[in-house]
């Protein structure tokens, strides 16, 4: 059954055709609709040939063909895609305020996402298990508060944090590099059911029928880091890609807070090296929720007794392993099994307790704390 041609079906012939910003928004200012540039497109209109560039005029007439439009309607009918433009109520006023801002966007799911509490979420495709699990127990958490998390939806890290937002109750935003109608990763469409099925939100600045093309998601990365009110990177080698959203995130004036991970394994090389240059540490989602002021309770605060009695803040982690030293000293796999802490997030958490006067190492790897 043919799909009537609506004002998203225009608006994807737009967006197809890669017009620069001011270009097409002075277009839609200019005719106020998708419909109407397309028929002073049609006629020949001398507005457009003046203010467009010539390469994005070649991409509209390219696409200017009924069946076209055909193709874009029956696409945005059969899987339920909807349209939202710089001028709408619902668009994210930050798209508009990055370098290479948006003007159209394509959605599935719930818009109203959008308007809640959101960090951006990041890192390897290839990514260890030890950074998976990492990614979806942070998610989780931030989930618990009521946060949001935004990321691409690739495989690794992307899809453990989607699973860690919906774990802790909140929706998820994922941001494709294609149409919507495009079933990618093709092994993520659980996943992508369970997103729409918890109340999340797909985007995409790519027209229905966009292919996965390798330039579209690095581009597509700044979205992530703009929706974000930080960017968190989880794991990344040197010359990762998700260097290149902080890349993005740093432009825009993002906080970028970088999980620690292994020192030893090149899977953490680009986070070991963005934190000598300045990247917030972190290992759960409570450092981040407070000082984001995002925490409806506060971590308690206890007497440090290697600090004459100055308070301090303590993270759920480190309390865990506090009260487990209280009964006597234990071995870094005891510690490992009781916290239920990867060895990474261990290893870190106690260097940062001794820095701090809090935990001693004794022979045979064992901790206690410090008297």
């Amino acid at each position: 059954m043919k799909a009537e041609i609506g004002e998203s079906a225009y608006l994807a012939w737009l967006a197809s055709a890669w017009i620069p910003a001011d270009s097409l928004r002075l277009l839609l200012d200019l005719y106020g609709t998708g419909e109407a540039v397309y028929h002073a497109f049609g006629n020949g209109d001398k507005r457009i040939s003046d203010n467009v560039p010539t390469s994005a005029q070649a991409g509209l007439r390219k696409n200017a063909a009924a069946d076209n439009l055909n193709l874009y309607a029956n696409l945005i009918s059969e899987h339920r895609i909807e349209t939202i433009i710089y001028r709408d109520p619902s668009f994210p006023d930050i798209l508009s305020d990055i370098e290479d801002p948006v003007s159209i966007l394509f959605y599935q799911g719930n818009i109203e996402c959008l308007s809640g509490k959101m960090v951006g979420m990041v890192g390897s495709r290839n990514a260890s298990y030890t950074g998976q699990k990492a990614a979806q127990r942070i998610a989780r958490d931030l989930s618990r508060e009521g946060v949001s998390v935004v990321s691409g939806f690739a495989y690794g890290i992307d899809s453990a944090s989607h699973r860690g937002c919906i774990e802790g109750g909140s929706p998820t935003i994922a941001v494709m590099g294609c149409g919507l109608d495009r079933n990618y990763p093709a092994d993520n469409a659980e996943l992508r059911r369970q997103v729409l099925e918890t109340g999340g939100l797909f985007l995409s600045e790519y027209a229905p029928g966009e292919k996965p093309l390798a330039a579209n998601f690095p581009y597509r990365n700044r979205i992530i880091s703009a929706l974000g009110e930080v960017l968190i990177l989880m794991e990344a080698r040197m010359r990762s890609g998700s260097l290149r959203t902080v890349d993005h995130a740093l432009k825009q004036g993002k906080d970028i807070y970088v999980y620690p991970g292994d020192p030893a394994s090149v899977n953490f090389e680009g986070n070991h090296q963005l934190l000598r240059d300045g990247g917030r540490y972190f290992t759960t989602a409570a450092d981040i929720l407070e000082d984001l002021n995002w925490l409806d309770k506060k971590p308690r605060v206890v007497q440090n007794s290697g600090c004459s009695g100055t308070p301090v803040s303590v993270s759920p982690a480190e309390e865990r392993i506090r009260m487990l030293l209280q009964a006597g000293s234990l071995s870094f796999d005891q510690l490992s099994v009781q916290t239920e802490m990867s060895p990474a997030e261990l290893l870190s958490m106690l260097t940062i307790m001794q820095v701090h006067g809090i935990v001693e190492p004794l022979p045979g790897k064992k901790y206690q704390l410090k008297q």
